[in-house]
């Protein structure tokens, strides 16, 4: 383990990256400099630059969970492909475009200055891709097996199959644009996070669309030339023979189906509703930040102390791979706080290297790890707040917070006694509720304050000017400026200030004596004569003292011109009265008094913060309950505003749930454009619902929570819905404005779509199977999507049905023209 622990001081620094800048070349760079600096000569003897953090290894870690997701992403939408297309050169047309849709999409991100990393192609699915490339490959591929039209060219019967859905491709690439809005709207830490996503999704489609209507026809006529008619092959033959009997069975009990969705729905809803809620899942980073928060009147020396037993105590857990202390604030002034701020930094070994704590067989998790810390640590130092979280997790919770935690009450009030008073309350209130975690007050008051309050009457006695008294007290005490001096272009203050064995405790600066030179001094019984001045401007520990030294001063027998050359001097505490605890001057008070450290304020406004953080339980029901006990601690004039994680979680998902509603508006209006009815559109928009129910049960079994990665998989999932709904409601109208009954149309158009829909859906979930599994560094922020994504597509696999089952109850009118011109 390589930790800091005999070293008391060290100088440390931290090297920014510009905006905009890539990471890796920097540090590269970096490194490389930081090798030459440690060349002898560069440097004083014996001082070395040691590097302890950089994120080389995290940017590592996280490249390689995406480049797994790829491969085997890559691999198993292959498979599947071939094993529906039964065609090698099919499922290859096909795979192509894979890569090169995300080509499209590196090239333009590269042509705008973006990076291709976790954030933008994490969690990109390769099913949702290549669906236009499916339909497309997959009709022409239909339209060569069979017999028809077998006197035509190959290249006219391509162009036929293409012309046959383009009007399909169209809209579905449309609406999944639509659908994806809200990403591209997405602002704060959503947006840094997701709006990356966005923009490569939107420009693979239009790449992977671009490619379907020009790459893919051309490569069918060049490696399906000679294709022989042939009937699909026996997984595509059964499975379309199981649906068809689902379908059967379920048209004749076309209500009962329809109650039964009705009631699945409901307890959907139910379920939604119940689901906890949080802002984003915590990325894992490798690392742990630990803060201490001392009582705001330690000393400096003390919290050393302090910290040294810290770093002692962290010794003993085997998972660290260093121990990193500061103390107080950095030099530049950017995070004011006091002697009593301790920050850890702790970077941890790899999980494959933690041994096994004593007793146990098997290593800990990074969760049991925290528990054990945290425990330990209240337990060994008590009267310490400590906080746990990660170092990029900690400056973005602290941004959003305002406050060194991921959560803050915010208290606004006039009085600072009484905020104290208030947040010691809010703090005990919230303490017993389940889930929350290392809540803290920061402090406004406490601080051990020197207050030296001058009497003006003692003052006036003396004919002493109270200015005077307070430049001779700043002098002593804080040093004050006499004079300037030039040097070459540049000025200088020269401060005078009491060495520091006068003013090292309150008794000797009260002993340090003032100059009394403006005394009047008249004698005993000469009230007829002039009072003589003493004019004397004699300075420092006068050889004759206070008025204590000369009983004769007030005496009768007083020859004041002999003592015009002598300056009366007082101690400064004969000139100051101390305060008592009501702020009244009092011989019994005190002159070390609490006071205020950091009053903190906005919008102008006076407020103290109680921080918290949340384990173990959703963010939104913890607040919810939260905000139950404290509520009535409150009353006008002091209210509390909740602010951090939980404040940006409500802002994202209002601002979510508006783009989302216009998102849904486009949708169906585009809807209305390619069917020109109504109904048409609302059993597109069932299918949509029925994806979303596997999506909501997903997160329910894994045991996840509602947050802006599930939010955006409902996003990516929601185009593919509306796409296969679009598809069968436009085969059903096709079918229909040929004559054909209702029920043979109903076979007929789910007997075309069982395979391009399986497909797609199977492509979609094992495109995404992987980043739904992992559980690498990296995967955090991108598995609730991916599970959504999994688990609406199951839905559609299993609910595949419902559009002919509610097509069934209103499909025996006339399709409006030309709304069957999107079938595939």
């Amino acid at each position: 383990m390589r930790a800091w622990d005999d070293d008391d001081e060290r100088i440390q620094a931290i090297v920014l990256l510009r905006k905009g800048e890539e990471s890796l070349p920097a540090l590269r760079d970096l490194k490389a400099k930081i090798e030459e600096l440690n060349q002898p000569g560069h440097l004083l003897p014996g001082v070395q630059i040691e590097p302890y953090y950089d994120r080389t290894d995290l940017i590592n870690l996280t490249t390689e969970t995406v480049h797994e997701n790829l491969l085997v992403g890559l691999a198993l939408v292959s498979i599947i492909l071939l094993m529906f297309l039964n065609n090698v050169r099919v499922a290859l047309i096909v795979a192509l475009n894979i890569p090169l849709a995300l080509l499209f999409a590196f090239a333009v991100l590269f042509i705008r200055g973006k990076s291709a990393n976790l954030l933008s192609i994490g969690a990109v699915d390769f099913g949702i891709i290549v669906d236009s490339t499916v339909i497309l490959v997959e009709n022409i591929y239909r339209h060569l097996k069979r017999a028809e039209h077998q006197d035509l060219p190959l290249t006219e019967r391509v162009l036929r199959a293409c012309m046959e859905v383009e009007r399909s491709l169209f809209f579905s690439t449309l609406i999944m644009v639509c659908a994806l809005l809200p990403l591209f709207t997405m602002t704060g830490p959503e947006g840094q996070i997701f709006g990356p996503m966005a923009d490569t999704y939107a420009f693979a489609l239009g790449g992977a669309l671009l490619l379907a209507l020009t790459v893919s026809p051309v490569l069918c006529c060049l490696f399906l030339r000679n294709l022989k008619p042939t009937r699909d092959n026996w997984l595509v033959r059964r499975l379309q023979g199981a649906y068809l009997l689902q379908l059967r069975w379920l048209l004749e009990f076309r209500w009962l189906t329809l109650a039964g969705f009705v009631f699945l729905l409901a307890i959907t809803g139910f379920v939604a509703g119940k689901m906890g809620r949080e802002f984003m899942p915590e990325l894992e980073e490798g690392n742990l930040y630990i803060r201490g928060t001392f009582p705001i009147n330690i000393s400096f020396d003390e919290v050393g102390a302090r910290g040294r037993e810290v770093r002692r105590f962290l010794r003993q857990f085997h998972e660290v791979e260093a121990i990193v202390p500061m103390i107080g604030r950095p030099d530049d002034g950017t995070d004011p706080t006091g002697y009593y701020n301790m920050e850890i930094f702790v970077p941890l070994k790899a999980p494959k290297d933690w041994p096994a704590p004593p007793g146990k067989t098997q290593p800990r998790t990074k969760p049991e790890l925290l528990k054990t810390m945290s425990d330990q640590l209240d337990s060994h130092f008590p009267g310490v707040d400590w906080d746990f979280s990660q170092i990029i997790r900690d400056n973005v919770m602290e941004a959003l917070s305002g406050v060194k935690g991921e959560n803050s009450i915010k208290i606004f009030g006039p009085d600072l006694g009484k905020l104290e008073e208030l947040a010691d309350q809010v703090k005990t209130a919230i303490a017993r509720v389940p889930g929350v975690e290392s809540p803290g007050v920061f402090r406004i008051q406490g601080q051990s304050n020197l207050e030296i309050p001058i009497d003006r009457a003692k003052c006036a006695r003396w004919n002493l000017s109270v200015a005077d008294l307070q430049d001779m007290i700043q002098a002593a005490v804080s040093g004050k400026a006499l004079t300037q001096m030039t040097e070459g272009g540049r000025t200088f203050d020269i401060t005078l200030r009491y060495p520091a064995r006068l003013r090292s405790d309150v008794q000797s600066i009260l002993d340090i004596p003032v100059d009394v030179t403006s005394h009047q001094v008249a004698p005993h019984g000469a009230q007829q004569q002039a009072a003589t001045p003493v004019t004397s401007a004699s300075t420092g520990l006068s050889s004759i003292g206070t008025s204590a030294n000369f009983p004769a001063l007030t005496g009768s027998n007083v020859n004041a011109p002999a003592l015009a050359n002598l300056a009366p001097q007082r101690r400064i505490g004969d000139l100051v009265t101390p305060l008592d605890d009501k702020g009244h001057p009092s011989k019994d008070g005190h002159y070390v008094r609490p006071g205020a450290s950091t009053i903190y304020r906005e919008q102008g406004q006076r407020l103290i913060a109680v921080k918290f953080g949340v384990r173990g339980r959703d963010l939104a029901g913890t607040v919810a309950e939260a905000k139950k006990v404290v509520e009535p601690l409150l009353h006008l004039p002091y209210r509390a505003e909740w602010s951090g994680e939980f404040q940006e979680m409500e802002e994202a998902e209002g601002r979510l749930v508006k783009v989302f509603s216009l998102s849904m508006v486009l949708i169906i209006v585009f809807l209305y454009l390619a069917f020109g009815s109504i109904l048409d559109a609302g059993v597109v928009l069932a299918n949509v619902l029925a994806m979303a129910i596997g999506g909501v049960w997903a997160l329910k079994i894994v045991g996840l929570n509602f947050n802006i990665s599930a939010a955006v998989g409902f996003i990516s999932i929601l185009g593919v819905a509306v796409m296969n709904g679009l598809l069968f409601v436009s085969a059903f109208n096709r079918w229909r404005s040929q004559g054909r009954p209702l029920g043979e149309t109903l076979q007929l158009g789910t007997a075309q779509l069982v395979r391009p829909v399986i497909m797609t859906a199977l492509a979609a979930i094992l495109g995404l199977l992987p980043a739904a599994l992992s559980t690498r560094i990296g995967s955090q922020s991108q598995r609730p999507l991916a599970i959504v994504v999994v688990g609406g597509m199951l839905a559609t696999l299993l609910l595949m049905n419902l559009a002919p089952i509610l097509y069934s109850f209103y499909g025996k009118r006339t399709p409006p023209a030309g709304a069957g011109n999107v079938a595939h």
